[in-house]
């Protein structure tokens, strides 16, 4: 019924499986993926209040997962960010379902850069300090040009 609303107001209508499952983070910075970090939240899923408004949102890092499956997911990351051609720095979301079977959900290839944005926070998680990684970025930025 939904589809037949949507088809309604345009043509091209895009339905999409809701996977139930835990949400990563994957920043990249160069070739280099960072620590994941897992993102909680009692709401649904992470939306904007989620995001940007509630108080008991939790951004784990370290994520939780054994370091090889860290490893498998940081590697679906950053295929992932070559696959769009996206280069430099970025980051690419992943849901994990309850079987382990990885979805990846966006591909950001301008994300924040904000106190409380997740790029920032892997980075700040390896040492790297905020004004450190915005002369990594810009840097890349210069080389890939």
């Amino acid at each position: 019924r939904a589809c037949e609303e949507a088809a309604g107001y345009d043509s091209h209508v895009m339905v999409e499986r809701w996977i139930e499952g835990s949400e990563y983070t994957a920043a990249i910075l160069g070739r280099r993926p960072l620590p994941l970090i897992r993102l909680e939240t009692p709401h649904d899923f992470y939306d904007y209040d989620a995001k940007y408004i509630a108080d008991d949102t939790r951004y784990l890092v370290p994520c939780g997962l054994d370091g090889t499956a860290e490893a498998q997911l940081q590697a679906i990351a950053l295929r992932t960010f070559d696959a769009v051609g996206a280069r430099g720095w970025g980051r690419v979301d992943i849901l994990v379902d309850g079987e382990g079977q990885p979805y990846v959900i966006e591909v950001n290839t301008v994300p924040g850069m904000t106190g409380h944005s997740l790029v920032p926070m892997a980075a700040d998680a390896v040492g790297i300090g905020f004004d450190e990684l915005v002369w990594q970025i810009l840097a890349q930025t210069l080389e890939v040009a």
